[in-house]
């Protein structure tokens, strides 16, 4: 008996105990790296969703920067501008400046800062257009003399005034 209560422990309680704590240790190994895994895959999958944000933020800075040169351009447009390229990036310029970003506002600004980059603006720029003008533009017959006349008395508007001034000086 002796032989068998000494097999008996190593055999029986023993190896059971043995077989059983491999087991737990398998799937403590096997739990442990599956843990390890869906952290990578976590970490990856955190990786990947900053990288979409970050072309996400692009994306809308680049749609915002092409509707704002969209909405300028327009502006300018609607501003009889002279030189549109120099214009938009004027305006562009000023515009990223701004708190608070108003086309309209850096527009008209602009305007009033550098009128020669439009039509129209000042009496000044519209007289040098006038003067610039081939002398066949501004021949007209006897008859368009009086009806300049009245026009520049109808809407007082100081360019017809000073074709008309021409027109009679010279005598066209």
């Amino acid at each position: 008996m002796k032989g068998g209560q000494a097999n008996e422990p190593l055999g029986g309680a023993g190896g059971g105990e043995g077989e059983g704590g491999g087991a737990d240790v398998s799937a403590e190994l096997l739990m442990q790296a599956r843990a390890e895994e869906a952290e990578s895959k976590c970490a990856e999958q955190e990786a990947r969703i900053s990288e979409l944000e970050a072309k996400l933020v692009a994306a809308r800075e680049a749609t915002d920067a092409s509707e704002r040169r969209r909405e300028i351009e327009r502006a300018l447009g609607e501003s009889d501008t002279v030189d549109v390229e120099t214009a938009r990036l004027l305006t562009e310029a000023a515009v990223a400046q701004m708190d608070e970003p108003d086309v309209a506002l850096a527009v008209d600004e602009l305007r009033r800062r550098k009128p020669f980059l439009f039509h129209g603006e000042p009496a000044a720029a519209q007289m040098r257009g006038i003067a610039m003008r081939p002398a066949q533009e501004m021949m007209i017959g006897d008859g368009a003399l009086d009806g300049l006349a009245d026009e520049a008395r109808q809407t007082g508007d100081r360019r017809v005034l000073l074709r008309y001034l021409r027109q009679r000086r010279c005598g066209y």
